[in-house]
């Protein structure tokens, strides 16, 4: 470089000698100040270019898409590559403007929806973006505060493998305030994209998940269950009813949980774990004797003698002529299954379904509890004695049931991400149940009977399901899910007492249909 400007300034310096000995006549002075302009000016600007070239071949340039010092540019065709964006020239979002047309390629800076960071690409609303100038909002503001909760916003950052923020260092929902209500607008207006969900794995996405885990609540209830009197005021048939069965609060919504793993086992195939319960019944109910004789007797009966009519007027001193009577019935539920489940795209990809087969294993323990209390005050003499009248039955049954089962569930792909399902399945299965009854009272010592049965019937479950896909990961589900069961042995204060050897006899057990409804909410999560 500076043997270039050398001979460049010795080339001026020979033609300014030779133009001094020329033997052409001495031309005019204004003509030989012309000529030593220009050759000024020519000097000047080839010492500017070289120093120029100079720059570029050893400086750092600041243009968009130049290669750093120390990189040669001898191969670069710079104005032809469309990988240039003039310095200065902020990012314009929209297609086919400035390096877009006749060519396939974007320039740097461009992109479809006017940010670098690409998080914009395709989403539905530009809910607090400011202007067309993404930077504004801090680090591509416009794809950040995009959607609070939408593509650009928490989940935005969920879906592209970053992490969820709220305020994204100033880069969130609040850093643009061009909507009307300034903070509160944007964030409500971006918003409305939570309502799109993950649409990326196309509508051909076969129904999958690792883990599977949702809170399940349900009710119970008793096919027979009615109005069978427990206690009443008064004895006899005129006798007012108090307290009955239907007392026992069990009709009510209790909480569970409900769990899945699923493992691929073949092409469409996958084995399935999943327990189901932990739901508990405890409720009780209680009457209280409205007179009081002076005695200290109530007049409280118990259905056990017949509510005071057997074995004779006043019915038994254990159980009649009570101040209180109670009743406490609880159950407990617990479901686990083993499956293999195949799956089947249907064609255009629409529909799906799947079949199963596998074991099923159920335990269902209910108990009923019975108590009354009393008094009985008598004067002999001088002397008064009060005597405390008690009865106490308590009877535990459970049914552990277990047999093979068989089922299928069918979904509509509503749109990518959103689907809704009909899922069955039916077991024929072995109930094998035990009983323990326990019974104290005043005129009886604590006596304890065990006893049990076994015998064949069926269950099965009905479940209305969807999903609401998040994320690539995560996935929203809930259901309305019913199970049914044809026989269940329930507890029961059905026992006979055999006074001559002071023991007890358990009567038969109670067998009853059943229902266990309600609805299921939560999450599925895919590696």
């Amino acid at each position: 470089m500076h043997r270039m400007i050398r001979n460049m300034v010795n080339r001026l310096t020979n033609m300014n000698s030779e133009a001094g000995v020329s033997r052409l006549p001495a031309a005019k002075p204004l003509s030989r100040l012309r000529r030593a302009g220009s050759a000024l000016v020519g000097t000047s600007l080839a010492v500017a270019a070289a120093i120029f070239a100079t720059g570029l071949l050893s400086g750092e340039v600041s243009a968009q898409g130049y290669p750093s010092a120390g990189v040669s540019l001898a191969n670069y065709d710079l104005a032809a590559s469309g990988f240039v964006t003039p310095a200065g020239v902020p990012p314009i979002g929209t297609p086919g403007m400035m390096g877009m047309s006749g060519s396939p390629v974007m320039p740097v800076g461009y992109n479809a929806y006017g940010c670098d960071s690409g998080n914009c690409d395709a989403l539905p609303m530009q809910a607090c973006m400011d202007r067309m100038v993404c930077g504004t909002c801090g680090g591509g503001g416009g794809c950040s505060c995009n959607s609070f909760l939408g593509g650009g916003g928490v989940l935005g950052k969920l879906r592209n493998g970053g992490s969820a923020c709220l305020f994204c260092r100033g880069a969130g929902c609040t850093a643009c305030k061009e909507l009307p209500f300034g903070y509160a607008g944007s964030c409500l207006a971006s918003a409305v994209s939570l309502l799109r969900p993950y649409e990326e794995a196309g509508i051909c996405n076969q129904r999958w998940y690792d883990v599977s885990l949702e809170a399940l609540f349900l009710d119970r209830q008793i096919k027979s269950a009615g109005s069978s009197v427990i206690t009443q005021r008064g004895s006899g048939p005129s006798g007012t009813p108090v307290l009955s069965l239907s007392d026992d609060g069990l009709d009510e919504l209790e909480a569970g949980v409900r769990a899945s793993v699923a493992f691929i086992w073949g092409v469409g195939g996958n084995v399935e774990l999943t327990y189901m319960g932990g739901n508990e019944w405890k409720e009780g109910a209680s009457a209280q004797a409205d007179v009081i004789g002076t005695n200290l007797e109530g007049n409280l009966y118990s259905f056990l003698s017949d509510f005071g009519t057997i074995p004779g007027a006043g019915g038994f001193d254990d159980t009649d002529r009570s101040t209180t009577q109670s009743i406490e019935a609880r159950s407990r539920f617990h479901s686990a299954e083993f499956n293999y489940r195949r799956r089947t795209m249907f064609p255009y990809c629409r529909f799906q379904s799947s079949w199963l087969v596998g074991l099923r294993f159920m335990r269902y323990d209910d108990g009923l509890r019975y108590a009354t209390q009393g008094q009985t005050q008598t004067t002999i003499g001088p002397t008064t004695i009060t005597q405390n009248r008690f009865f106490n039955a308590d009877a535990d049954t459970e049914n552990r049931l277990f047999g093979p089962q068989a089922g299928f569930d069918f979904w509509w792909n509503v749109v990518p991400g959103i689907s809704v399902g009909l899922g069955a399945k039916g077991a024929w299965v072995q109930n094998d149940v035990d009983r323990a009854v326990q019974i104290s009272a005043n005129s009886l010592a604590t006596q304890n009977a065990f006893d049990g049965d076994q015998r064949g019937t069926i269950l099965a479950d009905l479940e209305l399901k969807g999903i609401y896909r998040l994320s690539h990961s995560l996935t929203l589900r809930g259901s309305y899910y019913v199970l049914a069961v044809d026989d269940i042995a329930f507890g029961s204060m059905d026992f006979q007492v055999n006074g001559a050897t002071q023991s007890i006899v358990p009567g038969n057990l109670a067998y009853d249909s059943l229902t266990l409804q309600g609805f299921t909410v939560g999450a599925e999560y895919m590696w």
